[in-house]
């Protein structure tokens, strides 16, 4: 028997607790994007992180820098995620991860009497492990449709 007492030792339970952070890191980007908590953004992404979105390819600091200086155009939104599809080899420190959404946009800031708007949409993850904590390493986002 093992002298450890520590249960993130069994390679199972680590595997299911790399899962949960994994599974937890597009939640937190989630409710981030819509808070425009900026800081908890940060710290979602690697420092070597590229985001290939609807503002073309970014690395992370222009990417975070662009979402603060663009105006906003709905007083809110709310991102709602689909349980993501995750690849993980059990001890791995790299993991792929494909979520779709539907963000909600209400209020155009544009529009006589604010309009809403629905976008659906998937993110492709590359995740890494940074220390004992999963960081966003390449996001490519894919819009499917809007109304």
């Amino acid at each position: 028997m093992s002298e450890s007492t520590d249960p993130a030792d069994d390679r199972g339970l680590r595997h299911a607790v790399d899962l949960e952070q994994l599974r937890a890191l597009g939640q937190r980007y989630a409710r981030a994007v819509d808070a425009g908590d900026h800081d908890a953004l940060l710290d979602l992404f690697h420092t070597d992180a590229v985001i290939d979105g609807f503002r073309g390819v970014q690395p992370r600091d222009e990417y975070l820098e662009t979402m603060r200086t663009t105006p906003k155009a709905y007083e809110q939104s709310m991102h709602v995620l689909g349980a993501p599809l995750i690849s993980l080899v059990p001890g791995a420190d790299t993991a792929t991860l494909d979520t779709y959404a539907v963000v909600h946009q209400i209020g155009a800031l544009a529009a006589p009497g604010g309009g809403n708007a629905a976008i659906g949409m998937r993110y492709f993850d590359d995740a890494v492990r940074d220390g004992d904590t999963w960081r966003i390493l390449h996001r490519r986002t894919a819009m499917l449709w809007m109304i």
